[in-house]
């Protein structure tokens, strides 16, 4: 619940609790149709939704840190993509595209390989923590992570975005190159152990859509390398990792409730 002024807001008035919001910050309110105002709003709603009773400051400070988060990813990216840049290998983005090209394209053929070829499009601060890791998602890397994620939490990952699980967190690569979603980044392509991996579940699968495989995010690669740098778009860093919180809110409910906790702690001395 959120709590603004004399009002309540709850699960049934994420709206309600939207306006009230945006009007008590008056002119320090994000103007509309920017991604400031999209993950305002969305850390609006998650508060009006939690059965614990937040106000408005700690709502401001988790808004806060989502745009603080922001602005230290674009500063990042600068540097980071510069450090790419100067770091490719170009001999082993080769070797491994040719074996990529000669993997089979079936799940029998795919588990009797001792390694398998994936490629991951991702923004620069990935891409230099993984190049530098040797890791699925740039972690630093955890010897006793010896199996896959599950076929659940692979699914979770693919379909909706889920990292976290509770054995770790996890990433998802691909059996092909799937550019997009190297924009404003690069593409990544990799050898790894078959048994680190989650394949999909269909023959089929290996060759439509994102043919998305996973693994944790600290277990470790045998090769990594930039197969290529992703095309530039006209939107800044920090717009781009905010759409990617709002996003990430979305998705993790219960841990923006904990940031929202955090910040009623910090700043009222109010536990909940």
């Amino acid at each position: 619940m959120l709590r603004i002024g004399n009002t309540t807001y709850d699960h049934m008035s994420p709206g309600g609790a939207k306006a009230a919001v945006y009007k008590a910050l008056g002119g320090a309110a994000p103007k509309e149709n920017t991604p400031q105002r999209t993950v305002l709003g969305a850390t609006t709603a998650v508060a009006a939704g939690d059965a614990a009773l937040f106000e408005l400051p700690d709502v401001q400070q988790v808004y806060n840190n989502f745009l603080a988060q922001a602005a230290q990813f674009a500063t990042a990216t600068t540097l980071d993509r510069t450090w790419c840049r100067q770091n490719v290998d170009h001999r082993t983005a080769a070797d491994l595209a040719a074996a990529q090209g000669r993997q089979p394209g079936t799940l029998d053929g795919l588990r009797a390989l001792r390694t398998i070829v994936i490629a991951r499009g991702t923004n620069p601060v990935q891409a230099r923590q993984i190049l530098t890791n040797r890791t699925f998602g740039g972690l630093p890397p955890n010897a006793g992570l010896t199996t896959p994620p599950t076929a659940e939490d692979a699914d979770a990952q693919t379909g909706r975005g889920v990292k976290d699980t509770v054995a770790g967190r996890i990433e998802e690569w691909s059996l092909g190159q799937q550019t997009g979603f190297a924009v404003d980044g690069f593409m990544l392509i990799a050898e790894a152990d078959v048994s680190l991996v989650t394949l999909p579940r269909s023959d089929s699968s290996t060759r439509a859509g994102e043919a998305g495989v996973c693994g944790f995010a600290a277990a470790s690669l045998t090769r990594v390398a930039i197969l290529s740098e992703g095309r530039l778009s006209n939107d800044p860093p920090e717009k781009r990792e905010l759409e990617r919180i709002s996003m990430a809110i979305g998705r993790d409910n219960p841990g923006v409730v904990t940031l929202l906790k955090a910040a009623a702690l910090q700043h009222r001395g109010v536990t909940l």
